[in-house]
């Protein structure tokens, strides 16, 4: 195993609306075989009892993206970390976030284009994506419901040569 290195993908930020992070982009990316990804949030906004919070990490190539990881929707208040272990497999597959995770193969080639199967942001939420990385990495979030104040969060990637 090769030493890993670490990424702050998303220093602490509050957000009140739908955001897409800054990409992080180095060739070391994509000959990792494994990443793990934490997300801390701080505080979620519930005043309206209606907000949610989704949030996605997308892997690209320079010419598409594609999700490799959507976290538990964030429907409650308080502090809460999760963390995805995700793999460069030669299959593609997904995992569930159930216990045992359940896998799926993933067709070898994913419709990336916007509206397509496999688009950023629309990978179900508590999967994770296995497969193939690309030289960058980002997030995005997706909010609904009534938002005042929002949500606090940051996010960790460790990677794993």
């Amino acid at each position: 195993m090769r030493p890993a290195f670490k990424i702050a993908l998303q220093p602490p930020v509050t957000k009140g609306g739908n955001f897409s992070g800054t990409r992080f982009i180095s060739k070391r990316l994509a000959s990792c075989r494994e990443l793990l990804i934490t997300l801390d949030i701080t505080s979620a906004e519930r005043d309206s009892a209606n907000e949610t919070y989704d949030f996605y990490i997308t892997m690209g190539d320079g010419v598409s993206e594609w999700d490799i990881v959507h976290f538990t929707q964030v429907a409650t208040t308080g502090a809460k970390r999760f963390t995805a272990r995700v793999l460069a497999e030669l299959l593609p597959q997904n995992v569930t976030s159930a216990t045992p995770g359940v896998a799926a193969v993933d067709p070898s080639t994913l419709a990336t284009i916007s509206g397509g199967a496999n688009a950023i942001k629309s990978l179900t939420a508590g999967l994770t994506r296995h497969g193939s990385f690309g030289d960058r990495i980002g997030h995005e979030l997706v909010v609904a419901g009534t938002i005042v104040t929002g949500i606090t969060y940051s996010i960790q990637v460790t990677a794993i040569r």
